[in-house]
């Protein structure tokens, strides 16, 4: 009685309160376990008798702690009624959580009876906060627009920054610019490279973004393909574009500068500011002094010129004839292309744009930091966090969004290098970069749509209750304010006109900006400093061109200066005496706009003017045409081509005929009437491949015996981990429809598990057995899955694959910086090692481990290599020699035990797939992927389901995990690499075929093929007595070819592109055409320099990495596959229920008999209800 009444109380109270109490219970307990180590955890630990470490209890409770806090904040945005105190919590919601999390740490240090120090230099904040927010906002913008109108999230917007880095190393070592580079510093800018690479780098990554949409995307556009398979297929771009870098320009660190005094110290502004020093732990008022911080030009001007841009862009957008084309494109491309806009040419100045931004960026971030092509995608997802805070399209709400991540990313550091050392973790700083990703995740849970769909709608009611609002403005007042301020157009802004009054703001602080920009230019610089002459120390042969630069630069350097006294102050006095009028004209009432008719004027004599150029082009070709078209030689011409094309047409036609017959031969024999979308026709076909998968492993060269088997054996295993992690993405993706580009978090759980349980305790483990840690990391796979599932399963497409990519972020920031991931070896040794191997032992010991004369135990290492022994492995290797693979007297290696547990594993997990897949809850999975709303209506509760799919995933995903540890016999965070997991992971399943198992094999197989398959013609390169040593010197002597004669390849590929063109395949000229423009790009930008820098002779010259070979095969099979291939080699099979089979017996009558009769039927219900 007395529960019922409290459930009854409980369920007439508001959400508002319910969560409110919930809020407070749980933050009370984080509270009194921080404090007293009374909460629930410590409760846990007591019935555990204290086997959990004390550091990894007060973890928790602070963690539980941070989260109420942002709970709080979900109820202000959910549950809250609105008001102005509202929206003025919302508007500082940011900052009251930076404040929530000092707070927690602040209780965690009281009741640890410590004391942290924390320093925090207002400047030095500041300069980050500009420093991030740039960074993340060059990729986000691009990510933005290309969402906006293109619609899709494209994962390569990472690699478009990359390109501009590395345009500027290519700039730098031109024969032109290399001497502005190392001549030595002398106390003055040169500003020339810098000006070079800004315009070089907008213009050619750019055209490199024109390029992959008009190669890639626009295909995908063609065929009507759906925005998730243009983001996947954005991952095969990313991979290309970086293998194609690191090919290039290799691995090594690189940085640009555009001349040495650009890197002095001296070279910098002082700003004056302000330190407050706060003690965590000890109460006191914190102590504010006078400080200065200081701003070097090389960091002041990352910010400067991306926000600079984006500013443009702002302006293209809103401003521009081509920026209402944008907007209307992206709104809806249909009507768009109905109002007679050209939809593609938007779609193509969309890439070019957004990839600009990117490269723009990227060039002028490579002069802060040290770079590698891999640099660029570990800022990819802080930059998806921009543009989710912002609202994914909304480029307004990506620079507030910038903004504020970045002001978080600034104020974490000093917090966590503060509570590092109190805590005895020394390089927490190091999980600043955790901080974005945790912001993406809790915006996505509190606020999915962001903050640029708020401001959209308050805009929007700001905009109706203004028209609403009768309130007429005072002329007398407008004038005055036009009088006093109306270079800022406030006179405009006071009648209403407030797109006119920000228009003349905007060019009062342009002007400003410009004028004091080009006068800093002008005074840090050669010009106006009369005859030069080359810095000392610059190499003789380098004099010339230095001076032809400079020289150059100082001649348009006081040109600009010129314009920069016109720019400030002249227009915005000019401004102000145009305002001034304007205000006499409004106090008169006579007022109109002035500005209205030459406006008018001016775009009618440009379209005038464009017209007719237009038709003097048309008419010169009209005139043209009938001339070149009637000659005989062109008849002839026009003939030959026909009859090519139709001959190629033909043998085309005649290709596809008899592929057609031999497939429908095939599947007539195997008797598969859907062909490979029926039961017998996949599995015959699915038979195929695997023996031609198998005959090539068997190929596979091997030095002997043994290594052979070694071969094989991790071949096996690593088949074994990627069809397992195939198998979990199948599970989330293929049959639910969830895009998880986050596997690698569910791998990494149970990697981690196992390794820090299994391994001995004097290394900081936890001595358990290995099955019971298996177990449980499973166990912790599965329910991290059904974890995620609610607060996600909700959310749209590509926040969700942002989200779980974001999860294994997080989790490899934190094993690179967490102490209690840290076992194996001393205190400050990342990663996990020394753990056990399951059956290693037995495997190389026997049943028995025998002990030393001194009494200690054999490890298996030394079972292994004494023959006396008689264990498993020697027994196996005299199996093995039964039947001639012969070990050289060598016990059979662990790897093949560890195969045999994966593969059998793998067929474990299969089976039980392939029977739950039929079941059905198979067939609900498949209804929720196809459209949940329907699903929903049909009583199915699709939250649980999902939750169910991610927890299975989940935990086959740590079983893989698992098996992955135990074949690394030791793992860094380097291990949880998207490139070495994920991504391939993803070609696998996009390669077999989403939804079906069997294809599942096939992509594993091909993933690990090409793995091992490179790994050969890397040991190639080394010894022309090797296999395959052939293929390695021609792929080398290729590559070789393409690098230092680009030129030669370029003018190879155009006749073939014009042969193409001229045969009307359109796809293929053109695709040739990029190729060429691409290698002629490359001939006017590297020199030998970029060779001799690069590839140099003492570390064997120019050579293939055959690394980055395979990174670009697998990018391309993925792109390939979704492009023309979507379903996979083995596309999933269709339920098909067998039909009921009618007796030929039965006759007509009898057949007419056997139909109800509805009408009596009915009257029958009649009757009844009149009764």
């Amino acid at each position: 009685m007395i529960k019922a009444d409290i459930i009854n109380y409980w369920n007439s109270l508001s959400v508002l309160v319910q969560r409110l109490i919930i809020v407070f219970l749980f933050f009370l307990d984080s509270y009194i376990g921080l404090i007293h180590q009374r909460g629930i955890l410590n409760f846990i630990d007591l019935i555990l008798l204290g086997n959990l470490p004390p550091d990894f209890v007060w973890l928790l409770q602070t963690f539980q702690m941070i989260c109420m806090g942002f709970f709080l904040v979900k109820i202000l945005f959910d549950n809250v009624p609105p008001s102005r105190l509202r929206t003025v919590a919302m508007c500082l919601s940011p900052f009251l959580l930076v404040l929530h999390v000092i707070l927690s740490i602040h209780i965690l240090m009281l009741g640890q009876g410590l004391v942290a120090n924390l320093t925090f230099n207002m400047g030095t904040i500041a300069i980050s906060t500009l420093t991030w927010s740039s960074t993340y906002l060059a990729i986000a913008v691009g990510c933005t627009l290309t969402y906006s109108v293109q619609r899709y999230g494209n994962f390569a917007q990472s690699e478009f920054f990359m390109l501009g880095m590395y345009v500027a190393i290519a700039f730098m070592w031109t024969d032109l610019l290399f001497p502005i580079s190392e001549a030595p510093s002398d106390g003055t800018l040169v500003w020339s490279l810098f000006a070079y690479v800004v315009i070089g780098a907008f213009i050619l990554t750019g055209i490199a973004g024109v390029i992959i949409d008009r190669l890639v995307f626009k295909g995908f556009r063609d065929s009507k393909s759906s925005s998730d398979v243009m983001m996947i297929a954005s991952l095969g771009v990313a991979m290309i574009l970086r293998s194609l870098i690191y090919l290039r320009f290799g691995s090594n660190t690189k940085r640009f500068v555009p001349d040495k005094d650009w890197m002095s110290s001296e070279q910098r502004w002082e700003i004056s500011t302000y330190t407050a020093k706060i003690n965590l732990g000890n109460i006191n008022w914190p102590v504010i002094e006078e400080s200065t911080a200081n701003y070097a030009y090389n960091n002041a001007f990352l910010p400067i010129i991306i926000f600079i841009s984006v500013f443009l862009l702002v302006l293209l957008l809103n401003y521009t004839r081509l920026g209402r084309r944008m907007r209307a494109v992206a709104d809806n491309p249909e009507l768009a292309a109905s109002s007679g806009i050209n939809v593609e040419r938007v779609q193509m100045t969309s890439a070019f744009l957004s990839a600009g931004i990117s490269g723009v960026g990227g060039a002028v971030f490579g002069l802060t930091v040290l770079f590698s092509p891999q640099t660029a995608f570990t800022l990819l997802l802080p930059a998806f966090a921009v543009i989710v805070l912002g609202t994914i399209g909304s480029v307004q709400g990506a620079i507030v969004a910038s903004l504020i991540i970045g002001f978080v990313r600034a104020i974490s550091e000093p917090v966590l290098s503060g509570i590092g050392n109190p805590l005895e973790r020394t390089n927490y700083f190091a999980l600043a970069g955790v901080t974005p990703y945790a912001i993406i995740i809790a915006i996505l849970l509190i606020m999915p749509e962001g903050i640029g769909k708020a401001y959209e709608e308050w805009n929007i009611e700001r905009i109706r209750k203004r028209a609403v609002s009768k309130r007429k403005s005072s002329n007398e007042s407008s004038a005055v304010l036009g009088f006093l301020f109306g270079w800022a157009g406030a006179h405009h802004i006071s009648q209403g006109r407030t797109s006119r009054g920000f228009s003349m703001l905007l060019i009062t602080t342009c002007s400003y900006a410009l004028g004091k920009a080009l006068t800093f230019i002008h005074d840090n610089s050669f010009a106006g400093k009369g005859s030069l002459t080359a810095p000392e120390g610059l190499s003789s042969s380098m004099h010339d061109d230095w001076l032809s630069v400079v020289k150059r630069e100082q001649t348009v350097i006081e040109f600009l200066g010129f314009f920069g006294e016109i720019f400030w102050p002249w227009i915005p006095i000019f401004l102000w005496f145009f305002a001034i009028y304007e205000s006499y004209l409004i106090f008169n009432g006579k007022y109109f706009d002035l500005v209205q008719e030459p406006k008018a004027k001016i775009i009618d004599t440009v379209d005038y003017y464009s017209i007719s150029i237009s038709e003097w082009f048309v008419s010169i070709r009209s005139r043209a045409t009938p001339n070149y078209t009637k000659s005989k030689a062109y008849q002839k011409f026009s003939e030959f081509l026909t009859s090519v094309n139709t001959y190629f047409s033909k043998v085309n036609l005649l290709f596809v005929e008899n592929f057609s017959k031999l497939s429908s031969s095939f599947y007539e024999m195997v008797d598969a009437k859907h062909g490979k979308e029926s039961e017998k026709g996949s599995l015959a076909l699915f038979l195929v491949f695997l023996f031609i998968l198998i005959f090539v492993v068997s190929w596979l060269p091997s030095v002997n015996d043994f290594t052979k088997l070694l071969q094989i054996s991790n071949f096996l295993i690593t088949l074994a981990i990627f069809l397992l992690l195939a198998f979990s993405l199948n599970i989330h993706t293929g049959m639910t429809g969830l895009v998880n580009f986050g596997i690698i978090f569910f791998v990494a759980l149970g990697a981690i598990v196992v390794g820090v349980l299994t391994t001995s305790s004097d290394v900081f483990g936890y001595n358990w057995n290995i099955f019971p840690a298996l177990v449980l990391a499973v166990i912790v796979g599965g329910f991290f899955g059904w974890l995620l599932a609610y607060p996600t399963a909700r959310l749209r497409t590509d926040y969700f694959a942002i989200i779980t990519i974001s999860l294994g972020e997080i989790l490899r920031i934190l094993l690179m910086g967490e102490p209690l991931l840290r076992v194996g070896g001393n205190a400050s040794a990342i990663g996990i090692q020394s753990y056990p191997l399951p059956f290693q032992e037995w495997w190389f010991c026997g049943s028995e481990t025998p002990v030393s004369s001194t009494g200690t135990k054999y490890s298996p290492l030394a079972c292994s290599s004494d023959p006396e022994i008689d264990s498993m492995a020697r027994r196996v290797a005299e199996l093995l020699e039964v039947v001639n693979i012969d070990l050289d007297g060598r016990a059979a290696p662990y790897m093949l035990l560890l195969s045999v547990l994966g593969i059998v594993s793998a067929l474990i997990v299969w089976k039980f797939l392939d029977i739950l897949f039929s079941s059905p809850w198979g067939r609900i999975l498949r209804s929720i992927r196809e459209d949940e709303e329907v699903a929903q209506h049909h009583g199915h509760d699709i939250f649980s389901h999902k939750a169910r799919s991610l927890a299975l995933g989940g935990a086959i995903a740590a079983l893989a995990g698992a098996f992955w540890a135990w074949k690394l016999t030791g793992f860094q965070p380097s291990f949880m690499s998207p490139a070495k997991s994920t991504f391939l992971v993803w070609a696998a399943f996009i390669i077999g075929g989403a939804g079906n198992n069997k294809g599942m094999l096939i992509g594993a197989m091909i993933i690990t093929l090409t793995e091992f398959f490179f790994n050969v013609l890397v040991a190639a390169q080394g010894s022309s007595t090797l296999p395959l040593a052939d293929t390695a010197a021609a792929i080398d002597e290729k590559f070789i070819w393409m690098v230092t004669s680009p030129l030669e390849v370029a003018i190879l590929l155009l006749p073939f592109s014009l042969v193409f063109l001229l045969l009307r395949k359109h796809s293929i000229s053109e695709s040739l055409f990029w190729f060429a423009f691409i290698f002629m790009v490359c001939h006017y930008l590297f020199d030998q320099r970029s060779i001799d820098l690069v590839f140099p002779e003492v570390l064997g010259g120019i050579q293939a990495k055959m690394t980055y070979v395979k990174l670009m095969l697998i990018g391309l099979l993925i792109m390939l596959s979704l492009k023309h291939n979507p379903k996979g080699l083995l596309p999933e099979v269709p339920y098909r229920p067998e039909r009921p089979t009618v007796s030929t017996n039965i006759s007509e009558s009898e057949v007419i008999a056997a139909i109800p009769n509805y009408e009596e039927s009915n009257d029958e219900e009649v009757s009844n209800l009149d009764e």
